[in-house]
């Protein structure tokens, strides 16, 4: 095993890193929600996304939109990629006609990682 890659264990409260000769290469942040980011890092589609929230709602939003990993734009499609796979389900099922409207788009891709 490497030791500068430590990685703690499910239960553990306090871990400490490698020590403070070895370069650590695991560095851990918080979860920024979609529309943050968005509005960060690419402004133009920020007003496609808040579209796509008035038409589903804030709570649905929150819960299967703003929790996205990453989404992309070409001229035609949209790519959402989503952590498992059942949020890819839940939205392909509820939310790709509004996706489509909102964004402009004829084709919605969700991926899971």
């Amino acid at each position: 095993m490497r030791k500068d890659l430590i990685v703690p264990g499910e239960n553990e409260e306090a871990f400490s890193a490698a020590p403070k000769d070895i370069h650590t290469r695991v560095v851990t942040e918080p979860f920024t929600p979609l529309e943050e980011r968005v509005a960060k890092d690419q402004p133009y589609m920020l007003e496609d996304l808040l579209k796509l929230k008035e038409s589903i709602g804030q709570q649905d939003f929150d819960k299967y939109i703003n929790t996205l990993q990453s989404i992309k734009r070409n001229d035609t499609t949209v790519m959402l990629v989503t952590d498992t796979p059942m949020n890819r389900t839940n939205i392909e099922a509820k939310f790709i006609p509004q996706i489509e409207k909102a964004f402009n788009v004829n084709f919605v891709r969700v991926v899971a990682m």
